[in-house]
Protein backbone atom coordinates (compact mmCIF):
# COMPACT_ATOMS: atom_id res chain seq x y z
CA UNK A 1 0.00 0.00 0.00
CA UNK A 2 1.34 3.28 -1.17
CA UNK A 3 -0.26 4.90 1.25
CA UNK A 4 1.65 4.17 4.11
CA UNK A 5 4.59 6.32 3.46
CA UNK A 6 2.10 9.27 4.46
CA UNK A 7 2.14 8.46 8.33
CA UNK A 8 4.65 10.06 10.38
CA UNK A 9 4.36 13.18 8.27
CA UNK A 10 2.48 16.49 9.18
CA UNK A 11 -1.44 17.53 7.23
CA UNK A 12 -1.60 21.05 6.22
CA UNK A 13 -4.58 22.48 4.24
CA UNK A 14 -4.82 24.04 0.86
CA UNK A 15 -3.64 27.22 2.62
CA UNK A 16 -0.47 25.19 3.80
CA UNK A 17 -2.15 25.94 7.82
CA UNK A 18 -1.62 22.66 9.39
CA UNK A 19 -3.82 20.14 10.62
CA UNK A 20 -2.11 17.70 12.66
CA UNK A 21 0.23 14.66 12.66
CA UNK A 22 -1.02 11.36 10.80
CA UNK A 23 -0.78 8.71 12.67
CA UNK A 24 -2.37 5.85 10.80
CA UNK A 25 -4.52 4.65 7.52
CA UNK A 26 -6.79 2.72 7.37
CA UNK A 27 -9.87 1.90 5.11
CA UNK A 28 -12.90 2.56 6.79
CA UNK A 29 -16.73 2.11 5.27
CA UNK A 30 -18.50 5.16 3.29
CA UNK A 31 -21.92 5.35 5.46
CA UNK A 32 -23.78 5.35 2.57
CA UNK A 33 -22.28 2.99 0.00
CA UNK A 34 -20.88 0.77 2.22
CA UNK A 35 -17.88 0.60 0.23
CA UNK A 36 -14.21 0.54 2.09
CA UNK A 37 -12.62 3.82 1.54
CA UNK A 38 -8.62 4.63 2.66
CA UNK A 39 -8.50 7.64 4.94
CA UNK A 40 -5.91 9.36 7.09
CA UNK A 41 -6.19 9.45 10.49
CA UNK A 42 -5.46 13.03 12.24
CA UNK A 43 -4.63 13.40 15.32
CA UNK A 44 -4.95 16.75 16.48
CA UNK A 45 -3.69 18.09 19.44
CA UNK A 46 -4.05 21.26 21.39
CA UNK A 47 -2.90 22.57 24.73
CA UNK A 48 -5.02 22.20 27.79
CA UNK A 49 -7.76 19.81 25.45
CA UNK A 50 -7.93 16.58 25.01
CA UNK A 51 -6.25 15.15 21.82
CA UNK A 52 -8.85 13.80 19.16
CA UNK A 53 -8.29 12.22 15.64
CA UNK A 54 -10.04 13.14 12.69
CA UNK A 55 -10.45 11.65 9.74
CA UNK A 56 -9.53 12.75 6.02
CA UNK A 57 -10.27 10.94 2.97
CA UNK A 58 -7.08 9.63 0.98
CA UNK A 59 -8.86 11.18 -2.28
CA UNK A 60 -8.53 14.59 -0.87
CA UNK A 61 -4.60 14.57 -0.97
CA UNK A 62 -3.23 17.13 -3.22
CA UNK A 63 0.71 16.63 -2.67
CA UNK A 64 3.16 15.11 -0.53
CA UNK A 65 7.08 16.15 0.46
CA UNK A 66 9.52 15.60 2.66
CA UNK A 67 7.69 16.05 5.80
CA UNK A 68 3.99 17.53 4.84
CA UNK A 69 1.03 16.31 2.83
CA UNK A 70 -1.48 19.00 1.56
CA UNK A 71 -5.18 17.82 1.45
CA UNK A 72 -7.80 19.42 -0.54
CA UNK A 73 -9.48 20.87 2.56
CA UNK A 74 -9.91 24.49 4.28
CA UNK A 75 -8.55 25.04 7.78
CA UNK A 76 -11.85 26.04 9.09
CA UNK A 77 -13.55 23.53 7.87
CA UNK A 78 -11.35 21.37 9.36
CA UNK A 79 -11.91 22.99 12.69
CA UNK A 80 -15.75 22.53 12.03
CA UNK A 81 -15.18 18.82 12.14
CA UNK A 82 -13.04 19.07 15.52
CA UNK A 83 -15.95 20.90 17.39
CA UNK A 84 -18.66 19.32 16.30
CA UNK A 85 -16.38 15.77 16.94
CA UNK A 86 -15.23 16.95 20.83
CA UNK A 87 -19.19 17.70 21.26
CA UNK A 88 -20.12 14.47 20.60
CA UNK A 89 -17.41 12.89 22.46
CA UNK A 90 -18.90 15.16 25.53
CA UNK A 91 -22.37 14.33 25.30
Amino acid sequence: MEELKLVGKIAADKESKKLGRIIKIENIEDQKTKIPKPNVLVLVSKPFRKDIVILIEVSKLLREEAEYVWFDIFKKDFDQEVRETRALINL
